[in-house]
């Protein structure tokens, strides 16, 4: 998980929890409003110093532990899919196969969210995941769980709506023109919110 996103949401959690504005919260830490602000939108990574300032603030204390990474979670896939496009997983390879491999674990993340009951779902998904480097990337991970929730009828988790996991222009999964128009219009839609052009088909593990 990146050290943004986990700041962010923290941030903003325990802020909203309490029912303080940015203002409020601010003035306890003793730090700028702006400050908080940039926290919570992620356009700035605190340090652990800081954390612990705004957290002690707010009248809790930061807990920094160390804990397992579920596989097949959304994090895992995420960290999968990235050691798989720069090649530090299985070598050198020509990076159409870099891609297939990034496909499949994007694939196995779907169907271990399909196979999960509502417990096991909410936990491979509540961690946001690093952000992988590649907005198409970061936007096939989120569109995957968001797909998944609404197919459950649940909220998707927050991290989904970050920003930098939409890519534009959209994002044809198949590199051949000619199926374009068919994954346009058979895209699921939390696909298409995210940037993804991916007919449902493509998205069936094999």
């Amino acid at each position: 998980m990146d050290g943004r996103s986990l700041s962010s949401a923290l941030v903003r959690n325990l802020r909203k929890d309490l029912g303080l504005t940015q203002r409020d919260l601010a003035r306890r830490a003793g730090v700028p409003q702006p400050t908080i602000s940039a926290i919570e939108s992620g356009s700035r990574e605190p340090s652990l110093s800081l954390l612990t300032r705004i957290t002690e603030a707010a009248g809790l204390a930061l807990d920094v532990r160390l804990l397992p990474v579920e596989a097949h979670s959304a994090l895992a896939t995420a960290n999968t899919i990235r050691e798989r496009l720069t090649g530090r997983a299985g070598g050198p390879l020509p990076l159409s196969i870099r891609q297939d491999g990034a496909l499949r674990s994007v694939l196995d993340l779907k169907d271990a969210l399909r196979r999960s009951d509502r417990g096991g779902f909410q936990t491979l998904v509540a961690q946001p995941p690093s952000l992988i480097g590649d907005r198409r990337w970061d936007a096939i991970v989120a569109a995957v769980v968001e797909d998944e929730a609404a197919f459950r009828d649940i909220a998707p988790p927050r991290w989904t709506s970050d920003p930098r996991r939409f890519t534009k222009p959209f994002w044809y999964l198949s590199e051949n023109s000619r199926l374009h128009a068919w994954e346009r219009s058979s895209a699921p839609a939390a696909f298409v919110r995210h940037g993804v052009l991916a007919a449902r088909e493509e998205l069936e593990s094999v």
